[in-house]
Parts: C-alpha cells; sequence; structure tokens
C-alpha cells in the first residue's frame, strides 16, 4: 500500500485549528483571549455563539499573588454571573499555576508522580490533581480537533494489557491509529480477569476479591472495540481494518452497519517490523511503555487507578499527535500535520493557551 512522505500534508486544513487560532501564524502563539469570548455560565444564552452582541461589563477587579497579579472581572448582563479573566485560563483555581506546563512535559518522560514532585519542589498530591485536570484538558483538545477531520480509511486496532493497584486487576487498552499518519484516532479501556500461570494462593485470591468486587464482565473488550470502531470510523463509507486474530474484532465490525469495512488480520507474534502491517500500533504500544511510567513492565510506579492512567495516557496522546513529530530521524511533521489539522507541530504552552468548556465540546457519542 502507498504510503505518503513524513513531510506532506495529505488533508484540507480545516475547522478545529482555524477556530483555535493555531495555525494562523507559525511563530506567534494563541494567548488566552483579552477580553471573555463568551458567558462561562452553560445555562446562559451566551454561553453558544450568537448573531447579537454580549451585553458585558467590567466589574471591578482583585489581585493576586502570581502573575497577573491584577485579574480583571467582569459580569454579563444577560444572566448576572460574574466571573474574570482567569476563568478562561487552564490555570483557574489553581494554587501552583506556574507549574502545569511543567507536569504536562514530564508526563510523558517516563517519570513517575513523585518523582516529578521532586523535581518541581511541590507535593505529590499536586502532581495528581494537576495530571488530572491536563488528563481532561487533553480529552477535549483531540475532540475539538477530531471534530472537523477527515473520515478515516486505513486504520489498525490493537490492545495493551495493564492492570491498577495490582496484578489481580488488569484491564486492557484497545486503540485505534491512522496507518498513513500514526495519529492515534481514539482509545477505550477494557476490564480483564487475570489470567496465565498463578499458584494456589493466586488462584484462592482471584476467586475472594471477584466474591467480593464481582468478575470482570466477559464482553468488555467486545464493547470497548465497538466504541474503538464507531468512534474511528465515523463519516466513512469503506474502510481498510486491520487488527491481530482477537476473536472479539469480527464481532465487533459485524455491529458497523453504516461502513463498508475489509477486515484483515494478521498474527500477533509475526515481527514487528515496519513492513507489518501492525507497525504503527505496535510502535504506538512501545512509546506508551517506554514513555507512561504506569504501564511500563515490572514497574512500582503502576496506577493506583485507573481513571488517572487514562487522564495519562489522554496528555500521551495529544504530545503524539500535536507536538512531537511523527519520526525521530529524517521528518519535520507531526501526525496532525500529516492529516492536514495543523501546518506546524505545537508546544504544550499552546495546547494549554485557554480553557477549553465540555459542554462547548462534542464528546464521543455512540450509537451501536
Amino acid at each position: 500500500m502507498q504510503r505518503y512522505p513524513c513531510d506532506v500534508p495529505q488533508r484540507m486544513l480545516t475547522g478545529p485549528g482555524l477556530a483555535l487560532g493555531l495555525v494562523m501564524s507559525t511563530r506567534t502563539p494563541s494567548p488566552c483571549p483579552t477580553t471573555p469570548p463568551h458567558c462561562p455560565n452553560p445555562d446562559c444564552t451566551f454561553h453558544d455563539p450568537q448573531p447579537d452582541p454580549w451585553p458585558l461589563q467590567k466589574f471591578g477587579s482583585y489581585t493576586r499573588l502570581k502573575p497577573p497579579y491584577t485579574v480583571q472581572r467582569y459580569r454579563c448582563r444577560a444572566c448576572r454571573r460574574t466571573f474574570s479573566s482567569q476563568t478562561f485560563t487552564t490555570s483557574y483555581w489553581l494554587k501552583r499555576p506556574e507549574l502545569l506546563v511543567d507536569i504536562q512535559k514530564h508526563a510523558v518522560t517516563g517519570a513517575a508522580n513523585r518523582q516529578v514532585a521532586r523535581l518541581l519542589g511541590c507535593a505529590p498530591g499536586t502532581v495528581d490533581n494537576h495530571l488530572a485536570r491536563l488528563g481532561r484538558h487533553c480529552i477535549l483538545f483531540h475532540r475539538q480537533f477530531m471534530a472537523q477531520a477527515s473520515p478515516f480509511v486505513d486504520i489498525v486496532i490493537d490492545g495493551l494489557v495493564t492492570f491498577e493497584y495490582s496484578q489481580y486487576h488488569p484491564y486492557e487498552i484497545l486503540v485505534a491509529v491512522d496507518r498513513n499518519s500514526s495519529f492515534v484516532i481514539h482509545f477505550a479501556e477494557a476490564e480483564r480477569r487475570r489470567s496465565g500461570t498463578m499458584t494456589t494462593y493466586q488462584k484462592k485470591r482471584r476467586k475472594m476479591l471477584e466474591a467480593v468486587h464481582l468478575r470482570p464482565d466477559p464482553k468488555a473488550v467486545l464493547k470497548a472495540a465497538i466504541e474503538v470502531l464507531s468512534v474511528s470510523l465515523q463519516g466513512a463509507i469503506k474502510a481498510h481494518v486491520w487488527t491481530d486474530k482477537h476473536k472479539a474484532y469480527p464481532i465487533a465490525i459485524r455491529r458497523i452497519s453504516w461502513c463498508e469495512i475489509e477486515h484483515e488480520t494478521i498474527d500477533s507474534r509475526a515481527p514487528r517490523t515496519p513492513k507489518n502491517p501492525l507497525f504503527e500500533v505496535n510502535c504506538l504500544d512501545m512509546l506508551i511503555r517506554h514513555c507512561l511510567k504506569d504501564h511500563t513492565r515490572e514497574t512500582i510506579a503502576f496506577a493506583k487507578r485507573r481513571q488517572h492512567s487514562i487522564y495519562r495516557l489522554a496528555i500521551f496522546l495529544v504530545w503524539r499527535n500535536y507536538i512531537k513529530l511523527r519520526r525521530e530521524r529524517r521528518c519535520r511533521s507531526t501526525p496532525a500535520m500529516m492529516i492536514g489539522l495543523l501546518d506546524r507541530a505545537l508546544s504544550e504552552e499552546e495546547v494549554l493557551a485557554r480553557r477549553l468548556f465540555d459542554v462547548r465540546v462534542a464528546l464521543v457519542a455512540l450509537v451501536i
């Protein structure tokens, strides 16, 4: 199958980049707006774009110990809600806002939370809270760009097995990747039952835990595969899907009724070279193991809660798609540049340029 070079975008530049103001200049980052762009109250008429001018008035100011030291306050005349310019920054309500960008950078370097806390001179709980905020922001950031992306027609799907809290609580991360650009489209998680060789004590321990917490859903992987396919193939009429020989994938593909899918399977034991059709997702799994400490094999920094592990994975997804170059050598494009969403690589400061509101971003809606 023909592939296009790393430094040539193949799709037209579309809405999300222009809407965020990220592609208008290759030198100047997009700052947070100096005047509020909309009312932060989701119940207000002016929370969404309106043709009429927004009745906004200044409503005093306050001082604080972190830059900017003087913050302007406003009031919406429509709903009478008061707010400030800080409401539209990603560092709102944070006592250590200067750490946000640094924590995002350290989150994909293979460092554990306590290591990051020691490097930045803060408490581990501060790193946990910042990572949770960054994860939620990155989910919205990615979805806002995905809203205008062209349909993906050649994708590869695979799962990565990891665990939370202990090895008695494994789960699988299913990821869809565009084969022609390495763009990570979507991921989903599915709980799994501990398997493999176990001692008699380990079998008794697993039985006791399942009696308390119930046995994991045996169809969880199938449901996650349906979600990943549904999101990845939105808008596509005909697509080519590559997977390994997992039994859940053919069943999930039959559930996708709006798209004609050509499904090809590759043995997971085949050499993981660039000639392997599953290379892009295998490479992604390698990067996840390398860059995220909670997924490193035989680690003591495993995730205590699956939710925070997913937050870190969302940060990694944005870094992989919009910040990091697709290849380390002889490549000048990020995956987002390859599919035409951007004309340059972004920085962490640009990703965090402004706050995103969940009610203004179309999140995943599945029709199964």
